[in-house]
């Protein structure tokens, strides 16, 4: 296993080249993607935790109003907490990053390799790294490491589960039961979609078994393993669950994920296009840039080598009995992935005016889970895990330098002849020092970075300036401010100015007016101010800025860019002025 291993790692270490060259000089992930928002949450699991809580609720975000919170790759930053603690949030999120890459390859190998083993014997460790290459270098995990969407990289629970159902079902034992326990609960809790993917996977290959190959299980012992394993799985990810779902909706819920919502995710957003599967070169559809003016790629390009070698594979198992079940789990797994209604080249397809319907819309009526499955397209690694068994198979059709070949061939298209980004881009680590300043000073308060009106994803960088300073802010993950901040005068003079409502400021600013509403954001809560004044256009950023003199004075502070107000506590500028001058 230890050659594997390693093999694995080379290949982990090119898809997230240059991490193993620089781990903290910047972050994996594109800066107007989810980057900051994950790293954040790597450091504020660590910060919980350090605390003696559970990372269930916060008041860091969404200030002056708190709420419950699960941070979606809590498995990830709970791995690399020791890493943290050495070298910090973002050393410990680029290994995540890469250990999921290496884990994901490593147990698509071990799974393949089980499946090649009933076929090839001898041959099978061999030709079983073509799959950890279709695995590694699937552009779809390319593409969410690019959105910096940690826990979706997580991919290695399919097949890790897969393997220990696969083994159950062959010889069910207690101790076999056990392992598919253990396998399934790493799975869901790894990434809660590859969970529930490879629970899907274990009823389509006990389904097809005993359709075409009854043979192989060992039916008369199955139900008590099978049993065992279910409930043993469930109980181990049960209260991790229940938690998550408590922080989903109702009052304080920090993020809100109900049918509506997903619904509506389904069909204007996170739609997959048929012709992606087949598609080269930098193909976007939907292209969320120009719907949107999002950063973040959808992908689902296959790889017409690994279609080649999973043609070659399918061509080896002459008999149905042997074929049918990894058809059916492609076709099965190719159907989920399109979602809702068939979506090819730009559009959904319409037959007599209306969207045609695929079984995802029947699940998404019929089971509540579904309900919960906002990225259908993320079943396309169920179907890059299926065609990665198949090209191993159709692999050893060809004579050994064939094979190495191959192997390149698959990899060089999968990284540079994909729409997936190669090499991927990566968000700077750096925090303005201005921070530290913040972090020194005795007196809390909260932090209000601006401008307010840069795109959610990106400005969730302020996030990542928190890791630095610790200090609560006012914006959430879904809304720009909390109600109680859209009602600042103050705030909504900026937001006029940032939006370009104001073609130039009044001769007169109401300055009584600024200034009351400059000193409510200390009666608040508030302790700074920070101006990032390369985030606005030059005319708005003056603007921003006379504002922001006008109702708290001149700035205490200044860093390149970067401008800084100091807001002195409601008690301490009372005793400044006197009890007869106080505001």
């Amino acid at each position: 296993m230890l050659r594997p291993a390693l093999i694995c790692a080379l290949l982990s270490v090119v898809a997230t080249w240059p991490f193993v060259a620089d781990p903290t000089g910047g972050l994996l992930g594109h800066p107007g993607n989810d980057v900051w928002n994950h790293v954040w949450g790597y450091w504020w699991v660590a910060q919980e935790l350090h605390a003696g809580r559970l990372p269930y609720y916060t008041d860091l975000m969404n200030f002056p109003q708190p709420g419950r919170l699960f941070f979606i790759d809590t498995f990830g930053a709970i791995l690399t907490l020791p890493l943290q603690w050495l070298g910090g949030p973002v050393l410990a999120y680029n290994t995540a990053v890469f250990l999921s890459f290496w884990a994901s390859g490593f147990c698509a190998w071990a799974f393949t390799r089980h499946v090649v083993r009933s076929v090839d014997g001898e041959h099978s460790d061999h030709v079983s790294y073509i799959a950890a290459i279709a695995y590694i270098f699937a552009p779809h995990l390319l593409a969410q490491a690019y959105n910096g969407i940690s826990e979706t990289l997580n991919a290695f629970g399919l097949p890790l589960a897969m393997l220990a159902v696969m083994r159950l079902y062959e010889r069910p034992t207690p101790r076999r039961a056990l392992e598919a326990a253990l396998a399934g609960a790493f799975a869901m809790l790894a990434n809660w979609y590859f969970g529930f993917f490879a629970a899907l996977g274990a009823v389509l290959w006990l389904l097809s078994q005993a359709l075409w190959r009854r043979d192989r299980i060992h039916w008369a012992a199955l139900p008590l393993p099978v049993i065992l394993a279910g409930g043993g799985g469930l109980l181990l990810v049960g209260p991790v669950l229940l938690g998550f779902a408590s922080t989903l909706g109702g009052e304080g819920a920090m993020v809100s994920r109900d049918r509506d919502f997903v619904w509506k995710q389904l069909i204007t957003h996170n739609v997959t296009d048929f012709v992606s599967f087949f598609h080269p070169g930098k193909f976007y559809s939907p292209d969320l840039k120009a719907l949107h003016g999002e950063d973040l790629l959808i992908v689902t390009y296959l790889g017409w080598g690994l279609l080649l070698l999973a043609g070659l594979g399918l061509a080896r198992l002459r008999r149905w009995r042997d074929a049918a079940p990894w058809l059916l789990w492609l076709a099965v797994y190719t159907v989920m992935t399109l979602g809702p209604y068939l979506y090819v080249n730009g559009a959904h397809v319409l037959m007599e005016g209306r969207k045609i319907p695929l079984p995802f819309l029947a699940f998404f009526n019929a089971l509540p889970v579904f309900e919960r499955i906002s990225h259908p397209f993320r079943f396309v690694m169920g179907v890059q895990l299926g065609l990665g068994v198949l090209a191993a198979l159709g692999l050893a059709r060809l004579p050994r330098w064939g094979q190495g070949l191959a192997g390149v061939a698959l990899g060089l298209e999968l990284l540079v002849g994909s729409p997936a980004v190669w090499p991927l881009p990566r968000a700077s680590a750096e925090i303005p020092a201005i921070y530290q300043e913040i972090k020194a000073d005795p007196v809390p308060g909260a932090v209000l970075d601006l401008p307010v009106t840069v795109p959610n994803l990106e400005r969730a960088s302020y996030l990542y300036y928190q890791t630095a300073h610790g200090r609560p802010l006012p914006y959430g993950l879904n809304e720009p401010l909390p109600e109680v901040l859209g009602r600042s005068r103050l705030l909504r003079t900026l937001l006029l100015a940032e939006a370009g409502r104001m073609d130039r400021l009044p001769p007169m600013l109401p300055e009584l007016d600024l200034v009351v509403s400059g000193r409510s954001l200390a009666k608040l809560g508030f302790r700074y101010v920070v101006l990032h004044g390369d985030l606005y256009p030059q005319e708005r950023r003056q603007q921003s800025v006379e504002i922001l003199r006008v109702a708290l004075g001149p700035e205490s502070l200044s860093q390149g860019d970067i401008l800084l107000w100091r807001l002195e506590p409601p008690e301490k500028e009372t005793a400044l002025l006197g009890p007869d001058k106080a505001p």
